[in-house]
């Protein structure tokens, strides 16, 4: 195991650049970014900020229009075969399993990586009982829900891992419950030395899960740091009520930025460390006037600083 943790080097992304339409439509621009073993990284933006550009550069689909991904001082834009020898790819759709049992894919995966016989069975096994998936083992593919797609996918990209792995999306329509075993699987092999890089629009699961995250918007990578830390340098909070009516909302407390959300009848305030006591007096007394329906005090998510970072224009 420690054998494999020391040969394992970072995957280099340098000055990559991709553009589409006749170089009209920037997907990625001059994107430079190091991932390295033992750590998942999160990639969030907005629908069109150039994630999955990106993956589809790394394993080798897409041909970058400029600069070079590098791992342990090999090009994958030279080799698009050894990228595909090291790279394993969960897409950000359900993979064809028509016709096809959820164990009988997880299987084939293991059959083209050379693996067959009792260690195929085991390793299939294995991956069915860690992500509490065997009662549908045995059904075909296109029987399933759009979950268990979702987990069967998971499987095949992990169940035999190279030394980096690629994930689009993969706990979109997953149960609360698996979703918790999905992050778990992959922090194991975080854990076991792998490169492991997950796209998600889910920013809690990132505050969670992820050890760093890299914000895109518009093609360009904004930003590249640990989870957590977005919020250290001005000790944010946010305080959520809901409220009875709109016409509850008074004296609110001098605040660094406030929401309304008038569908939910939520107010949503961003306070600094100091403005927190005058803001739990603010709702203690709306409690006692019983204008308010429920509150919540939390550190400043990573949500707040995605929406402040970035315009949200999707394109």
């Amino acid at each position: 195991m420690n054998k494999q943790k020391t040969s394992i080097k970072s995957l280099e992304i340098k000055s990559l650049s991709k553009s589409y339409k006749r170089g009209s439509v920037k997907a990625n621009r001059d994107i430079s970014a190091s991932f390295n073993p033992n750590e998942i990284v999160a990639i969030i933006g907005h629908n069109g900020a150039g994630k999955t550009t990106l993956l589809n550069q790394i394993i080798g689909i897409a041909k970058p229009d400029q600069g070079d991904i590098t791992f342990e001082g090999q090009s994958f834009i030279d080799n698009t075969k050894l990228a595909r020898n090291l790279v394993s790819m969960m897409p950000q759709f359900h993979a064809p399993l028509a016709g096809v049992t959820l164990r009988q894919s997880i299987s084939s995966v293991l059959l083209i990586r050379g693996i067959s016989g009792d260690q195929n069975k085991r390793y299939v096994n294995a991956i069915l009982n860690d992500l509490k998936i065997e009662q549908w083992a045995d059904r075909s593919g296109d029987k399933l829900s759009g979950g268990l797609q979702r987990l069967a996918s998971f499987a095949m990209a992990v169940v035999c891992p190279p030394p980096i792995i690629l994930l689009d999306e993969p706990t979109n329509d997953v149960d609360p419950v698996r979703r918790k075993l999905v992050w778990s699987y992959m922090k194991k092999l975080a854990k076991k030395g792998h490169i492991v890089i997950v796209v998600t629009h889910n920013l809690l699961e990132v505050e969670q899960y992820a050890d760093r995250f890299l914000l895109f918007d518009h093609g360009q990578l904004i930003k590249d740091e640990a989870t957590g830390e977005q919020n250290r340098p001005f000790a944010l909070n946010t305080l959520t009520v809901i409220l009875n009516d709109w016409n509850d909302v008074s004296n609110l407390p001098k605040a660094m930025d406030t929401q309304y959300l008038e569908d939910d009848l939520q107010v949503v305030i961003t306070l600094s460390a100091e403005q927190v006591p005058v803001a739990i007096d603010w709702v203690l007394a709306l409690i006692s006037e019983r204008k308010i329906v429920n509150y919540k005090l939390t550190s400043a998510s990573l949500e707040v600083s995605y929406g402040g970072l970035t315009d949200g224009n999707e394109k």
